[in-house]
C-alpha cells in the first residue's frame, strides 16, 4: 500500500464520501427518518459490504480507536447537512433526514 509521510493515505485509496450518501439516507429511512449516530453508521457499514476496502477498516493515525470508514462517513454527513439532505438542527448525536434527503432517496430508489 503506497503511503506518504505522517501516515497520510494516498488520495484515492479509501472509499470516498460520496459512496456513503445513499447508505446513510437508506439507513435513516429504515429507522423512520432519524437515528442515533452509531446505529446509522453501523447500518450504513453493513449495507456497504463489498464497497468498503481493507484500507477503510484501518485506524486513523490521529485516533487509533477510529476506523477510517467512520471518519469518512462523518465527513459525508457534514457535506450532506450543507447540501440540505440532513437536518442541521438535530440534537447532538442524532442524524435526521430532511425533506430534500427523502426526495433524493425516493428518486434514487425508483
Amino acid at each position: 500500500m503506497a503511503r506518504r509521510d505522517l501516515d497520510r493515505l494516498v488520495r484515492g485509496l479509501r472509499t470516498g464520501e460520496d459512496a456513503f450518501r445513499m447508505p446513510i439516507l437508506k439507513a435513516l429511512a429504515d429507522m423512520g427518518g432519524s437515528g442515533v449516530m452509531s446505529e446509522v453508521l453501523e447500518r450504513g457499514r453493513r449495507s456497504m459490504k463489498g464497497v468498503l476496502r481493507d484500507v477503510d477498516f484501518e485506524p486513523l493515525a490521529s485516533d487509533p480507536d477510529l476506523p477510517r470508514w467512520r471518519n469518512t462517513a462523518c465527513w459525508a454527513r457534514n457535506a450532506m447537512v450543507k447540501e440540505g439532505l440532513l437536518k442541521s438542527d438535530s440534537r447532538r448525536g442524532i442524524w435526521e433526514m430532511s425533506d430534500t434527503g427523502r426526495r433524493l432517496l425516493a428518486a434514487a430508489m425508483s
